[in-house]
């Protein structure tokens, strides 16, 4: 007889976990509660029903849930004042999850990140802890990962970290890169002169046409919006395969309970776009609907939780920005893939001052992140916005000679060079996930409640290298600079600044060997049921400092393999 399973959620893990478990036999369910804007997921590259403006988040939000039909509620546990209820931080719901508006950056995490507490030890007031595997065993499946989604990337200009290892590879990546970024290499050049290590980016985008999918058109629409040709990887790669293998996608079915006894869940139900009720029966559920959702889900079943960490140990990355503004001559971030430069030095604990800079913080070390080099905010859309916000009495506003004046100078656009770090959130147990029982959904189910704060590793290492994110900029060239946190959603602009301003939700289901620690097994299994496995990004024991997409998908790859 053959089993099934249900998947809850279509993003990048959820889609490599439906094609695993559909490649191995089994009878795949993949549900999705937002809507497939995709044409037939047979095709190597499926046709997308909006142009990359239509499915920008800010403008018109197709791939983004209603916030008035599905709110969430964010309090931070760090400030005082009452909770805000409306969009926060919420992932894209739509066939593909995030992937449908990534913009495809797939760093590997470091040896540092899979043994943080074996190498860097703890931190004062939260938990530091190894995952249960290293980096070693996660780098085949790294590698089958990037091929799958067509990486490219240059594996000579990868910088050999001083004191900690750089994710070693093994081999090349599947292409070279492709056209460089002006911006980025504007950036780049500053960076060399001021003695860090930039390289290419590892990018999810075809330099070259592969796998069926054409070449990337390099038209820099990349963060925040659709592909036009699919050339850019997501889970439609891995969700294509599963579907092939005969696994059946039913978007606009949103699960609300996972049925279970004992230590076996038997199915799971979901609504679907009336709003009725359908349970699937399964011999295997599998939760990969974000960190945020699916502790939601785990929650509003009452899955056993004999730890008392489920929805525990949230994380978000804090994210630093700096603009350098050029007054005398164009950037031209707009020109090319969203980005195509980075840098790690400031993610090395060892970065020369960040010691001392830690040590009078009372930390024993501290980690930026991952800075991108080049782009920048906003694009012509957003940009176009602001001038008619900025120009509501002017003779001919909106669309008058003033404003066309200010679009064709551009002075928000075209002349700003933006850097962005990517720093490490660490675990904290207060930081979580609950159900706000007094708010419901259109559904009548209770909506997530985030609480949040930053710890003082995250502010300390922010305060330390925004300086040098400005100092990056001068050395570009720069008029004016200006070098801030960015902790607002940039999705919504009527969000609280405190809100956490990325979509890398992690944590809340974290996977540990000892099932006092965490909520998941070494291979995504919850601890306290033996069917149900969770496939996001949940599952991280430690946020890492670099994007992580690749790593959830490559986690996904390995859990599902060892237990199908």
């Amino acid at each position: 007889m053959t089993e099934r399973a249900v998947v809850v959620g279509s993003g990048p893990g959820g889609s490599v976990a439906a094609m695993v478990l559909a490649e191995a036999g089994w009878d795949v369910t993949v549900l999705e509660r937002g809507p497939n804007h995709f044409e037939d997921l047979r095709d190597p590259a499926p046709r997308h029903v909006f142009s990359p403006d239509e499915i920008k988040g800010p403008v018109r939000g197709f791939e983004y849930p209603d916030p008035l039909a599905e709110p969430r509620v964010f309090h931070d546990r760090g400030f005082p004042g009452p909770p805000h209820t409306g969009f926060v931080n919420a992932l894209p719901a739509a066939v593909g999850g995030g992937s449908v508006h990534w913009d495809a950056k797939t760093p590997r995490l470091w040896d540092l990140d899979f043994a943080k507490r074996s190498m860097l030890g703890p931190l004062p007031d939260c938990s530091v802890v190894d995952w249960p595997f290293d980096y070693a065993e996660l780098a085949p499946y790294y590698t089958e990962m990037e091929a799958l989604l067509g990486v490219q990337g240059d594996r000579a200009a990868l910088p050999a970290v001083p004191t900690l290892r750089h994710a070693p590879r093994d081999g090349d990546f599947p292409m070279p890169p492709g056209p460089d970024q002006e911006s980025s290499v504007r950036a780049a050049r500053a960076a060399r002169e001021l003695g860090l290590r930039p390289y290419p980016m590892p990018m999810a985008a075809n330099s070259r046409p592969y796998d069926s999918r054409p070449a990337c058109t390099d038209c820099g629409a990349c963060c925040g919006y659709g592909c036009p040709n699919q050339s850019r990887g997501s889970a439609l790669p891995a969700l294509r395969r599963a579907v092939l293998a005969g696994a059946e996608v039913l978007p606009l079915a949103t699960a609300v309970s996972v049925r279970h006894s004992g230590r076996r869940a038997s199915g799971v139900v979901y609504a679907d776009a009336g709003g009725h009720r359908v349970e699937l029966p399964a011999d295997r559920v599998v939760l990969a609907g974000s960190a945020v959702e699916s502790c939601r889900l785990a929650l509003l079943s009452e899955l056993p939780d004999p730890s008392g960490l489920l929805g525990r140990h949230l994380m978000f990355h804090w994210y630093s920005v700096a603009y350098g503004l050029f007054l005398s001559e164009r950037v031209r971030n707009a020109r090319g893939r969203n980005i195509t430069h980075a840098l790690d030095d400031f993610a090395d604990p060892d970065h020369p001052g960040a010691r001392e800079a830690a040590r009078e913080a009372g930390l024993p070390y501290l980690r930026g992140g991952v800075v991108e080099l080049g782009g920048g905010q906003p694009g012509p859309v957003e940009e176009g916005r602001i001038y008619r916000r900025l120009l509501p009495k002017l003779a001919g506003a909106p669309y008058g000679p003033a404003f066309q004046r200010l679009m064709r100078e551009s002075p928000l656009r075209d002349r700003l060079l933006g850097v962005q770090m990517h720093g490490e959130d660490v675990s904290q147990r207060e930081n979580r996930i609950d159900l706000e029982s007094g708010t419901r959904d259109w559904l009548g189910v209770p909506v997530p409640h985030i609480t949040w704060a930053p710890h003082r590793h995250e502010t300390t290492a922010q305060r330390f290298y925004l300086p040098r994110l400005a100092a990056l900029l001068r050395a570009a060239g720069a008029d004016e600079v200006a070098a801030v946190p960015e902790t607002r959603s940039r999705a919504f602009p009527g969000e609280p600044g405190t809100v956490p301003g990325n979509f890398h939700t992690l944590g809340g289901m974290r996977m540990s060997a000892d099932p006092g620690a965490g909520v998941t097994d070494g291979v995504g299994r919850m601890h306290s049921l033996d069917n149900v496995f969770v496939a996001d990004g949940g599952l991280f024991p430690t946020s890492g400092a670099h994007n992580p997409t690749l790593t959830i998908m490559a986690t996904a790859l390995r859990n599902t393999r060892r237990t199908t």
